[in-house]
């Protein structure tokens, strides 16, 4: 019987050993995973300060350039905007619409005419064959025109 016992111990240990093993084995992988994630982490964080770093000296560069463009007599760009908008309002008041050339000569577009026939009393075949179209697009301008 004690035998039977200590076979029965010596398995016991075994699998207690070996789950040792295996939990052992499983956060050693866990470990390995989160200092991988840490490092493309800082990666991650390193790449967005470089990014950052080269705005601030991309504006600092564009913030001397306007410094350096703009003279006391030169207004800022928002103060062109309202000096603009002014100056439409008084140029409103002035605005004299351009004079019509007698020349000028106004084509009415096919469908415009089509409808204007029709209206007149023309049929859809008298029509066609003024504008040199088709009868079933004449009704079609007829009919989307009546719409």
């Amino acid at each position: 019987m004690t035998i039977f016992l200590l076979v029965v111990n010596f398995i016991i240990d075994g699998v207690i050993i070996l789950g040792l093993f295996l939990l052992f084995t499983k956060m050693k992988g866990r470990e390995d995973n989160l200092m991988k994630h840490q490092r493309m982490a800082r990666e991650i964080e390193g790449t967005f300060q470089a990014y950052l770093e080269e705005i601030k000296e991309e504006n600092k560069r564009f913030e001397q350039n306007m410094n350096m463009d703009s003279s006391p007599n030169v207004a800022s760009p928002v103060q062109e905007i309202y000096r603009n908008r002014d100056n439409s309002q008084e140029q409103e008041s002035i605005y004299s619409p351009p004079e019509i050339e007698e020349n000028d000569v106004v084509e009415f577009s096919d469908e415009t005419k089509a409808k204007q026939m029709y209206e007149e009393g023309l049929s859809i075949e008298e029509i066609a064959k003024k504008l040199g179209k088709g009868k079933t697009e004449v009704e079609l301008i007829v009919k989307f025109g009546q719409s």
